[in-house]
């Protein structure tokens, strides 16, 4: 039979080692918190399969591993007499020989006070069946005092948590801001003879869309003193979904808010762009047209302006670079944030089959479902 790990890793398809998300180590946690969860559900009828039987004698209580105790006998040097059970506050009158509730070695009684079972009469061999809570390895196949029918719930816990663990660390993986590259700086207009040439327009500049904080661009200033405006606390807040409120469905869809205004932010910065080129391609003719109009003579201003204009090609040049860069880094962003987003969808989406699978497997083995099909 497979593994537990296997298993789970079927029902999953995570890659799960020493330093996954999640780990080995946080595996057999989630095996071992599963077991115990199901025996704190299971029916009377399938506790026995739980259980192992310890001994002790009479009169020196003993300490209880879970406190769930399905029987005690006290030999009475032939058999073991079943002993009836006690509030702790009636200790002492079940040692009073004139009491109705008198203990003796046929008719003994056991009581449970601070974690621990004894017996009366004293100086008995005690034996008692207590339920065990095992401790599940994830490189184990079977899991021993637990019934047989149960262990496939074990794993669906166990797939279930990983999912959630995987899910979590989804924040983490999330990508960084953008990180552009400094702006193109424009050419310094040269200083021409008086009268050579009148006063120049002013350069156009490249000014980036705004994003986060109360100069927001891309949505009018929308910051309200909390971060649901924020463009720069959405991740925070996505990680308060993921890891504090689990909320699956509320997550994926700040995932999707995130997806959507950078796709926004790519046409605002377009946009941004465009009103570059219009004012460029005016400031360009602008100046050729006081160039032509100077008739400049002197051989100096035309050098002067040649350089210029071949610096003003030049970061034409630069601006083009610039927009396909950040195009680029928009895009790669984009792509990085649907991708996240849809492997998001999909642990959410098998989180709660498995979820939906497991509910209904422990509702069955409570009800004793096994016993009657």
């Amino acid at each position: 039979m497979a593994t537990f790990e296997a298993q789970i890793v079927g029902l999953t398809s995570l890659t799960i080692d020493d330093s996954s998300a999640p780990t080995r180590a946080e595996l057999n946690q989630f095996l071992t918190d599963g077991a115990k969860e199901i025996i704190n559900h299971l029916p009377k009828h399938l506790l026995p399969l739980c259980s192992a039987e310890q001994s002790f004698t009479s009169g020196s209580a003993n300490a209880l591993n879970t406190g769930k105790v399905l029987s005690v006998f006290r030999s009475d040097g032939d058999i073991k007499q079943p002993c009836r059970q006690i509030d702790s506050s009636y200790k002492g009158r079940v040692l009073d020989s004139d009491d109705m509730d008198y203990a003796t070695i046929t008719d003994p009684v056991y009581y449970i006070e601070n974690n621990a079972v004894d017996v009366f009469p004293e100086g008995g061999s005690v034996t008692y069946s207590e339920v065990q809570y095992p401790t599940v390895s994830y490189t184990a196949s079977d899991i021993s005092l637990f019934p047989d029918e149960a262990e496939y719930l074990v794993v669906l816990y166990g797939a279930i948590k990983a999912l959630q663990n995987k899910m979590g660390s989804k924040f983490s993986e999330l990508p960084t801001d953008i990180t552009l590259s400094a702006l193109p700086v424009p050419p310094v207009v040269p200083t021409l003879s008086s009268n050579q040439i009148g006063s120049l327009p002013t350069a156009p500049a490249y000014t980036a869309p705004a994003i986060a904080g109360a100069t927001e661009e891309l949505t009018a200033a929308i910051t309200t003193g909390n971060s649901v405006g924020d463009f720069s606390d959405w991740f925070d807040v996505l990680g308060d979904m993921i890891q504090t409120d689990e909320d699956t469905e509320l997550a994926s869809a700040q995932l999707q808010k995130i997806s959507t205004y950078l796709n926004t932010y790519s046409q605002a910065m377009q946009n941004k762009m465009n009103i570059f080129n219009d004012a460029n391609v005016e400031y360009q003719a602008e100046v050729q047209k006081a160039v032509e109009n100077a008739r400049l003579s002197s051989q100096d201003d035309a050098q002067l302006l040649q350089k210029y204009s071949n610096e003003l090609g030049a970061y034409s040049t630069e601006v083009q670079v610039y927009q396909a860069d950040a195009s680029t880094k928009i895009q790669n962003y984009s792509a990085k944030i649907q991708k996240h987003t849809t492997d998001y969808q999909w642990l959410s989406s098998q989180y709660k089959q498995l979820k939906e699978d497991y509910n209904v497997g422990l509702q069955r083995l409570i009800s004793g479902w096994y016993i009657c099909n």
